[in-house]
């Protein structure tokens, strides 16, 4: 059968559009399949991850520096870049757009790395102002505000359905959008709204993409 052919640690894409205009909805990999029955249907879910998994993976007696077990230590005055390229080649991480880091945090001190290197990059990262994310299975770094230009007009004629709705939630202001199923709309994907309540440019934050007999949609929330 069909399912059968999947197995959990695959590597899975999934695409969805229209006709000539499809492209991909997340990339990654399968780390669960649960199948139940439910009456005389047969029901088979597969869980995915966002690109690779790298959380688990250690600093190891080869990587660590002469005579320590499992650490790195960087000097004073590192900066933070440095350490960031450093630990991304440690994890085997080809970035998916070229790195930027808001401030470039210079550790006067110097840093030590240690065990599991991903939760040190992730602080690194984020003392620099930026933060780092799966998009469409590759990793970014970047600052939190900024995004990706889609160069997308998202209106009543290319899919949006409604008026999107005004949200305020702790110290965020923005709106909550709904549209026919759009590719496009990922992880901080800048969109150009025109509607009857929101008109310009703003970065999605987060979302769903829905598909199932009913329906085929894309809601997300903006700023």
């Amino acid at each position: 059968s069909t399912i059968s052919t999947f197995k959990k640690g695959d590597n899975v894409t999934v695409q969805a559009g229209y006709s000539k205009d499809v492209g991909v909805i997340s990339s990654g990999k399968i780390y669960s399949i649960k199948t139940k029955f439910e009456g005389v249907d047969k029901i088979t879910t597969i869980y995915t991850s966002e690109g690779e998994d790298y959380t688990q993976k250690k600093i190891d007696a080869k990587m660590a520096d002469k005579g320590k077990k499992d650490a790195i230590t960087f000097k004073k005055n590192t900066k933070g870049s440095t350490m960031i390229k450093r630990m991304l080649e440690l994890l085997g991480v080809k970035l998916g757009s070229p790195m930027k880091l808001k401030t470039d945090k210079v550790y006067k001190k110097g840093y030590t790395i240690s065990k599991l290197i991903y939760n040190d990059l992730e602080d690194i990262v984020r003392d620099c102002g930026s933060i780092i994310y799966h998009r469409r299975g590759k990793l970014v770094i970047r600052p939190l505000k900024e995004g990706v230009d889609e160069r997308f007009i998202l209106k009543e004629e290319t899919g949006l359905i409604g008026s999107p709705s005004t949200f305020t939630d702790d110290d965020k202001t923005g709106y909550t959008v709904k549209c026919l199923m759009q590719h496009r709309i990922t992880t901080c994907s800048i969109i150009e709204l025109k509607s009857k309540t929101a008109n310009g440019k703003y970065r999605a934050f987060e979302g769903k993409h829905v598909a199932d007999k009913n329906d085929f949609y894309t809601e997300f929330s903006c700023e």
